[in-house]
């Protein structure tokens, strides 16, 4: 069928369908999703597999044996296909018997010729070798001297198999469908370590100056969350208070991070355990750091891998970017992912949602509610904003990260709230029993909920799961001493996939005597009335879904009257928070003394930021409160301080004093404001003094050091710094410093071979994450005449294979 019929067809039905929903509005229409939905044939059932490899590093090669343990599901099996693209076959047996096999760029093909052989068990062994561009990953082994091993890059081997990626370097059959136990038997250098899935049975000492690690993992789960993890690591031990056996992986060179990144681990897994209601399945749990990381951490089977940005000191745990969150993501995953796992793809949202749902639990239990709410919060802005976008449902397989993470996660918090938290518990419990070390479907979740509680969740699971969109929500409320009237319409775009939301939703009638009146009503249809009596007393203010339970969006204009009094006395702090926010134009002198009270009464820091953020507004502030903001205890508060005080003598030394902070958040934020003020005119030296020593968050304090030294040094000196910024952008150090130096170089409008290299490089990494910034900056570059031919003489010196010299060539022409 030609691509315009195929168009004008599909018009023809979205038309169609769009009418009979406007005339019939109780019937629905579905995203369709033909390659999420389905899974591949295959004749055999994989129970175990066993992997025996050695590398050769500079070649980036691995040498392996595979052998499969499987069962026949077929009567007669003639050929059995294995994913192994790119990768060299060197000989397949099956029972110890070689066969013949043929290879395609997919995969290899082995000629079993297996008759009446249903449900009989065999072996097949496959010795190979490969040069993987995924899956696989060699770092550091081709560069030269490492003359800061504090800082520079590591020498690594590490994987990441999700979705399909392990197939590049182990021939298998990588269907996240079919699980199975494993065996990891890895030869390497003696003073590296080995970390692999499950338990280590030996490692032994070879006398090639070798060692061998041996690991099993007697549980079955999928092949893409087998893993391999080298490097020189230390290991830090415990046994969290539940008995479960725990290793945390690092680089020995920085004893001091080890706190601030493995902070709350144990508490983590036994949250989890205890919330979940099922031990933790796997024995021991590791987790181990690794330069360079595709994304934030992987959960694979009993060892979570996450990237080394997330290696904090205590002064970047604040504000920048510590592993807490992360961490609770992962570890919950070994229940949902590891466990079981989504048989299709369009179930992956029954991995990721639940792994991002139960981190805000967590977040509730060890520090405040209010920490718990405020994830979510930022959760459901997610959504709302994919939203905007298109209407693709959770369960989908195309529907991209903000629905498989907040938005799923904001619905199963809507849903908790609904069911109870007891009945939210005995379904999951249930569900996950029952399903353990298999594949699930969204169907099996729906099922668990009414077997364990006896409550239906199948038209809650239509509307924000099976199907997409988010209410808007247009609300009026009248006041009077006789009733208080809702008037709740539904505004959102009505589309075939899209429909009026049928949901309860919490009402709050606050009064001025500070009684308060409570009510749970079912919002269904374009617009629905609610009154309620109010007995004579005055209305101080009312809340549409209380405590923001409910994923949405919300027109509803308040007084500033009204304003006030929320913020003051709603019962959730997201409800006094919103009122603040709406609050920021209101005048002065109306909300002072309400800030005042508020910034010493709230505890939660975004909310006490927020309160002081309108505080520093006041012109006419006094000197007191501004010395309260400046040291406060919450860095949160701090920031903001830091970001809006205006700079006079008056506050200049509390601002100076910043450039020494416990976040590095703050001591950049202090850089950026003062380097160009009039003040520091002839005070460039004392800043830069002040931050010499400061290394911060992926050397980004150092590296504004550099830039900045540059700028007033003298030329010999400047020259120096410029060199270790160029060395600093390229493959010496991990991707996220290369950035810091490549930004600094690009704002100095600095160009030599040495950099263009670097940009080269960053522009050809298997590293997604460092490929865009290096070639915004070569972009940045190809625009200004003359650095444009300094780069296209380079390029011709720079080494690389035809097709990316032919991409690097286009990109730097700026075509």
């Amino acid at each position: 069928m030609k691509k315009s019929t195929t168009k004008i067809i599909a018009a023809f039905l979205f038309t169609c369908s769009a009418a009979l929903q406007a005339q019939f509005p109780h019937i629905h229409s579905y995203h369709s999703d033909p390659q999420g939905a389905t899974e591949r044939n295959r004749n055999i059932d994989v129970t175990h597999m066993k992997l025996q490899a050695s590398f050769e590093t500079l070649q980036k090669k691995v040498m392996g044996t595979v052998t499969h343990h499987f069962t026949s599901l077929q009567n007669n099996i003639d050929t059995i296909f294995l994913h192994a693209p790119n990768i060299v076959i060197l000989d397949a047996k099956i029972d110890g018997k070689s066969v013949p096999f043929k290879t395609s760029p997919e995969g290899v093909t082995l000629n079993s010729n297996l008759k009446n052989d249903f449900q009989k068990q065999h072996q097949i062994e496959i010795s190979y070798n490969a040069f993987p561009k995924k899956g696989l990953y060699f770092l550091g082994w081709n560069l030269g001297q490492i003359t800061e091993p504090r800082d520079m890059s590591r020498q690594q081997i590490w994987t990441q198999g999700q979705g399909i990626d392990n197939r590049h370097w182990i021939p298998m059959i990588d269907d996240r469908s079919d699980k199975f136990t494993t065996e990891t038997i890895i030869t390497f250098q003696k003073d590296f370590q080995v970390l692999s899935n499950g338990q280590l049975l030996k490692v032994v000492a070879n006398k090639d100056n070798t060692k061998t690690w041996h690991y099993s993992l007697t549980k079955p789960h999928a092949g893409y969350l087998l893993m391999l993890a080298i490097d020189k690591y230390a290991v830090k031990k415990s046994v969290s208070k539940k008995g479960v056996p725990m290793q945390f992986w690092y680089y020995p060179e920085h004893p001091e991070r080890v706190d601030p990144t493995s902070r709350y681990s144990e508490e983590i897994i036994d949250f989890l355990a205890e919330e979940i209601g099922v031990p933790y399945p796997w024995g021991s749990y590791s987790q181990v750091m690794v330069q360079d990381f595709l994304y934030g951490a992987m959960e694979n089977t009993s060892a979570t891998i996450f990237g080394d940005f997330f290696w904090v000191d205590n002064r970047a745990y604040l504000l920048n970017r510590n592993y807490v969150s992360v961490n609770a993501h992962e570890a919950t995953h070994q229940w949902f992912g590891d466990l079981i796992t989504g048989r299709k793809d369009n179930e992956q949202w029954l991995q990721e949602s639940f792994a991002t749902y139960y981190p805000g639990l967590f977040e509730g239990h060890q520090f405040s509610e209010d920490h718990m709410y405020w994830y979510f919060r930022n959760n459901q802005l997610g959504a709302i904003q994919a939203g905007k976008a298109n209407s693709l449902p959770v369960r989908h397989s195309q529907s991209g990260s903000s629905r498989h993470y907040p938005k799923g996660a904001s619905v199963l918090h809507m849903l908790q709230h609904q069911v109870g938290r007891d009945n939210f518990r005995r379904a999951i419990q249930l569900y996950l029993k029952r399903h353990q070390f298999e594949g699930v479907e969204t169907w099996d979740l729906q099922k668990a909920f009414i077997d364990a509680t006896g409550i239906n969740v199948d038209a809650f699971f239509d509307q924000w799961i099976h199907r997409g969109g988010e209410p808007i929500f247009d609300i009026e409320i009248k006041k009077s001493t006789a009733q208080t009237t809702f008037q709740i319409k539904q505004i959102q775009t009505i589309d075939p996939v899209v429909s009026y939301f049928n949901t309860p939703v919490d009402l709050a009638i606050y009064y001025t005597d500070g009684s308060v009146d409570r009510k749970t009503v079912q919002v269904s249809g374009a617009t629905n009335t609610f009154d309620f009596p109010t007995n004579g007393k005055t209305v101080s203010f009312c809340l549409f879904d209380e405590g923001s339970f409910l994923l949405k969006e919300l027109k509803l204009n308040k007084t500033t009257e009204e304003l006030l009094s929320q913020a003051q006395n709603a019962k959730y702090m997201l409800d006094r928070y919103d009122a603040w926010v709406e609050l920021r134009k209101a005048p002065m002198s109306i909300k002072w003394d309400a800030l005042k009270a508020a910034y010493s009464k709230e505890t939660f820091p975004y909310l006490r930021a927020e309160i002081a953020s309108q505080i520093l507004d006041n012109p006419g502030i006094d000197a007191q409160t501004i010395t309260q903001i400046a040291r406060d205890k919450q860095a949160e508060v701090r920031l903001v301080f830091a970001q809006k005080t205006p700079l006079v003598s008056a506050t200049q030394p509390m601002v100076e004093a910043l450039l020494f902070d416990s976040s590095y958040v703050i001591i950049n934020t202090v850089i950026d404001r003062i380097w160009e003020h009039p003040l520091y005119a002839n005070r460039k030296n004392f800043i830069l003094d002040a931050i010499k020593k400061t290394d911060g968050f992926c050397h980004d304090i150092i590296i504004r050091y550099l830039e900045l030294g540059t700028e007033i040094y003298p030329a010999d000196m400047s020259s120096g710094m410029t060199k270790g910024l160029v060395n600093m952008s390229g493959p010496y150090y991990e991707f996220r410093t290369r950035i810091n130096a490549m930004n600094a170089l690009q704002r100095m409008n600095y160009l030599n071979k040495d950099f263009a290299f670097a940009l080269f490089e960053g522009c050809i990494n298997f590293n997604s994450r460092l490929n865009g910034p290096a070639q915004s900056v070569i972009k940045y570059y190809a625009k200004q005449t003359q650095k444009r031919r300094e780069l296209q003489s380079y390029l011709n010196d720079f080494t690389c294979s035809d097709a990316q010299k032919k991409q690097l060539m286009a990109m730097v022409s700026g075509l």
